[in-house]
């Protein structure tokens, strides 16, 4: 196997991992949401854990084995469109993760033990969070389609 069947491996296994968990994520958020307040509320705690162990690893590996790929490619360059535009979109990714939807499952967790799962403030907020969360995927999609396509290449 030659580092760059590798490295391809790597960051593809590690795609599907991070974008299998997203969809499967909605698919959970939409069962929740579906089976009442409570549910709800108890699979923000799931998201939380899911995030910190399964999430954010496979979304940094997925970039260490990219950039190690650009690095191990001639062909390919960082100044190159596509290869700049995942970058940036895995940045907003990581910070509107990082920038909110992290610390605002937590603060929703906390709300949650102080209010009744019903309470209109909690589940608005927790619909929000669930909107965001969908918009951050369409956002993996797009990278996905940028590195399939590789616009400017």
């Amino acid at each position: 196997m030659s580092t760059y069947e590798f490295l391809l491996i790597g960051h593809l296994l590690f795609v599907a991992v991070w974008v299998g968990s997203d969809v499967c994520l909605q698919m959970l958020a939409l069962r929740a949401r579906l089976a009442g307040p409570e549910r709800t509320v108890q699979f923000l705690g799931d998201v939380e854990w899911i995030g910190l162990r399964l999430l954010n690893p496979a979304a940094l590996l997925v970039v260490i084995f990219g950039v190690l790929l650009v690095i191990d490619q001639d062909a390919w360059e960082f100044s190159q469109f596509w290869v700049s535009a995942g970058l940036a979109m895995f940045l907003v990714s990581a910070s509107v993760g990082a920038g909110f939807l992290g610390p605002e499952a937590g603060r929703l967790d906390r709300l949650a033990a102080e209010r009744n799962a019903s309470d209109p403030e909690l589940q608005r907020r927790i619909g929000r969070i669930v909107l965001i969360s969908r918009i951050e995927l369409v956002l993996l999609v797009l990278v996905i389609a940028d590195m399939v396509v590789k616009p400017g290449l």
